[in-house]
């Protein structure tokens, strides 16, 4: 039996020892976005669609459609993100000064079944963990 599509929100927060500029390219770039989240043709264009593949595994078919929704330099990018079959959900991306450098706020809401609500908390905490590792001081 399948159980049925969940409201959900996910919310992750780190603070980073960067500008938020430094930040912002880290996420916009798709050199280093391919280092701390997936290999993507990835544009920081309004309108920019582009697709995340990997490995299938229940919960996630294997690849991600996306799209970029917004774009406001460097404080904010938003985008429409359908893992399943069911409709898009909104990936956020924030970032606000803070007395540290700034605070990058990752947030994810829509709808979707619980095993692949289960893998995108997993998931995102996960990719927040490296970016924070490729910004980290060598």
């Amino acid at each position: 039996m399948t159980m049925p599509d969940s409201e959900f929100q996910l919310l992750i927060e780190r603070t980073l020892r960067h500008s938020p500029e430094r930040v912002w390219r880290a996420i916009t770039n798709a050199d280093e976005i391919a280092r701390w989240f997936f290999p993507i043709l990835f544009a920081p264009v309004v309108g920019h669609a582009f697709r995340i593949t990997g490995q299938a595994v229940p919960g996630w078919r294997g690849w991600t459609d996306c799209a970029v929704l917004a774009i406001e330099p460097p404080h904010r990018m938003v985008w429409s993100f359908t893992c399943t079959d069911g409709a898009p959900t909104i990936v956020s991306f924030e970032i606000a000064p803070h007395a540290e450098g700034c605070r990058l706020r990752i947030s994810h809401r829509g709808r979707v079944p619980p095993d692949t609500l289960a893998l995108l908390d997993q998931g995102w905490n996960l990719y927040a963990d490296q970016l924070c590792g490729l910004l980290a001081p060598s």
